[in-house]
């Protein structure tokens, strides 16, 4: 088994400081009470996405990012978007009165044993993770920068705006009309990068 990356290990260690405990937001906000909470949750996003760049950015071999990108895919597409939802849902509860903030407690256990049942069953069904059979896809239609860039994507989408813009300029040069930024915004993280590398290499 290959060992974990410091910055990585920061990074698990984050979100078990969030989730440790707790299972929803309403539980984190009704237990605090802390107008903080909110804070926290953005800062332990920007925290991970820090964190998470700079373990790609030091990727240097195939076999770090066979590791790597089934693992960061699920962190930003489960872990990270489960912390968004809930500073989202925190900012909302501090609008409500204590007597909605306690039946929304209710409520959201209730639905929590439902979740974890239908996702347990959901997870024994599975062969191989999903972000693993996603991963294995990729592997065959792009390069390691190629797909170095993709993983970088997830947690700094400013990267892939500029690509965007090199791809814009370069195959507004070599003649090719479609490559405009509208088609560009709505291509798949994949495509993006390898045209920013077919047009960098050309």
């Amino acid at each position: 088994m290959q060992n974990e990356p410091p910055e990585l290990l920061v990074i698990h260690a984050g979100i078990i400081q969030i989730f440790g405990g707790f299972k929803s937001a309403a539980e984190i906000y009704l237990v605090t009470r802390s107008s903080a909470v909110s804070d926290r949750l953005s800062h332990l996003q920007s925290h991970i996405c820090e964190n998470a760049c700079t373990i790609i950015a030091n990727c240097s071999s195939q076999d770090e990012l066979d590791f790597l990108f089934p693992e960061f895919s699920r962190i930003r597409n489960h872990d990270l978007a489960v912390i968004e939802t809930w500073e989202h849902q925190v900012d909302w509860m501090r609008l409500l009165p204590e007597s909605e903030l306690q039946l929304l407690n209710t409520f959201d256990a209730k639905n929590l044993e439902l979740s974890e049942t239908s996702d347990t069953q959901q997870t024994t069904s599975l062969t191989a993770p999903l972000e693993q059979l996603a991963y294995a896809s990729l592997v065959k239609k792009s390069h390691f920068d190629s797909l170095q860039d993709q993983l970088l994507f997830m947690f700094q989408p400013s990267k892939r705006r500029q690509y965007e813009f090199y791809i814009q300029e370069k195959s507004s040069a070599a003649g090719y009309k479609i490559l405009v930024t509208t088609n560009l915004q709505q291509a798949s993280d994949m495509v993006v990068a390898n045209l920013y590398h077919y047009f960098k290499n050309v």
